[in-house]
């Protein structure tokens, strides 16, 4: 009876984390749900087609844009990293909101210059870095210990939330009022939403991030772990794989004569397959060993794309539900492998590091899916190679070493019971 004794307990010790560390955890969700690696990418498929028609920019030129948005956000993912760890993350949450807003206006009053469209990404990388994911999934780690992997999952179904409400309803104002209202409409949430996620970030428990942020290793020993890079290049084989999908959804089933309402709303459901992803994995991560949690997930994944590239828009919803489990498992994965392989004391900088290659590896994406499109007049090819990528990762996974015994969630029952059941 001992276990049961422990279950016991350590569902109380999460109860409790849950009951103190709510607001944070809406917050952090409303925040991901709407920050710059979000809306600008998530919505991007909406505006291929009307930017193409209406400036003659191939999809591969449009695609581009957000390349440079991710490519810039992993450039100062470590620095501002850095920063967040000796400054906390709220210095840096607000403002990037209030520029993400500036970002879509300015799109809504774009010209037609290619030069400007690529400068606006790049600003909007640089001024808003602060309302990306590793400041809020280190509010939510640092918050959060017995439940971390639920907590993690929960917040980072705010991507999946907006991915799944964003595609219909942002389409509908696209086809009644143009695309530059569909622009104004984002900057609006933006300003709407972004003061009560202000309200609801300023309610920390007292004293969690004082306590909980010390232990782990330095930055420079984790630089001289080989399990860094090895985590590094798994997430960037996963990104490479599934960060242009969505961005290319749409156009994927338009050409095979699927109408643009019907393709948004099946995007739509691909964000409830991300919100899947996501709360399962942070459910199942908490209690089993968390790399074999991604061979399966990811292994599942590839057979989702291999379907979709042997049949077409026929496995449509085996893509998105491919895409939907990989790219929900894998930001869970990179911020809780952080935390438990690592530790808090260096998360901003370590995460940031991380972050970067995925966020390279998400930037290229779009860019080699409208590359393929463009050079072979479909997208079979390049969602054969999205299957190959997943399962070499999953392999990776595979290989990964057990979890350091310092860094376990030992200061509650929960997480001792945790911890035991992911190293068998």
């Amino acid at each position: 009876m001992p276990l049961v004794s422990e279950l016991v307990t350590a569902s109380s010790g999460a109860r409790q984390e849950f009951r103190d560390g709510w607001p944070m955890l809406l917050g952090a969700l409303l925040g991901l749900a709407i920050g710059v690696h979000a809306l600008p990418f998530g919505t991007s498929g909406l505006f291929l087609n009307p930017l193409a028609e209406e400036f003659g920019w191939s999809r591969a030129e449009i695609s581009f844009g957000p390349t440079l948005l991710f490519l810039c956000l992993g450039a100062v993912a470590p620095f501002v990293g850095s920063l967040v760890d000796r400054y906390g993350e709220r210095v840096f949450i607000f403002p990037g909101l209030a520029f993400l807003c500036v970002f879509f206006v300015a799109l809504s009053r774009l010209p037609g210059s290619q030069t400007q469209y690529y400068a606006l990404f790049v600003l909007v990388a640089l001024l808003a870095s602060g309302s990306a994911t590793p400041t809020y999934t280190r509010i939510i780690n640092a918050t959060f210990h017995a439940g971390r992997g639920r907590a993690l999952g929960i917040a980072l179904i705010g991507t999946g939330v907006s991915s799944a409400l964003a595609p219909p309803l942002l389409n509908a104002i696209i086809e009644n009022h143009g695309w530059r209202a569909g622009y104004l409409a984002l900057a609006g949430v933006v300003a709407v939403i972004g003061p009560v996620i202000a309200f609801l970030l300023s309610r920390a428990p007292r004293g969690v991030q004082a306590v909980r942020t010390i232990e782990g290793v330095a930055f420079k020993v984790a630089l001289a772990d080989p399990l860094l890079w090895a985590l590094g290049g798994i997430f960037f084989l996963v990104a490479l794989a599934v960060g242009g999908f969505s961005g290319h959804f749409i156009p994927m089933l338009t050409d095979h004569g699927v109408s643009r309402a019907t393709a948004a709303g099946m995007m739509g459901v691909g964000g409830l397959f991300l919100i899947i992803g996501r709360l399962s994995t942070g459910f199942l991560i908490d209690r089993y060993f968390a790399p074999r949690v991604a061979t399966v997930i990811l292994l599942v994944s590839a057979a989702g794309f291999f379907l979709l590239a042997s049949a077409g828009p026929a496995f449509a919803f085996a893509g998105l539900l491919a895409a939907g489990l990989a790219f929900g498992a894998e930001i869970d994965l990179v911020s809780y492998l952080v935390a438990r392989y690592f530790g808090m004391r260096a998360y901003g900088r370590i995460y940031g590091l991380l972050y970067a290659v995925v966020v390279v590896g998400i930037a290229l994406s779009p860019t080699v899916y409208g590359a393929c499109y463009d050079l072979f007049g479909n997208y079979t090819p390049v969602l054969q190679l999205a299957a190959g990528l997943l399962a070499v990762a999953a392999f990776g996974f595979m290989l990964l070493r057990r979890f350091p015994e310092s860094f376990a969630p030992a200061s509650s029952a929960d997480g001792q019971v945790a911890a035991g059941l992911a190293r068998r």
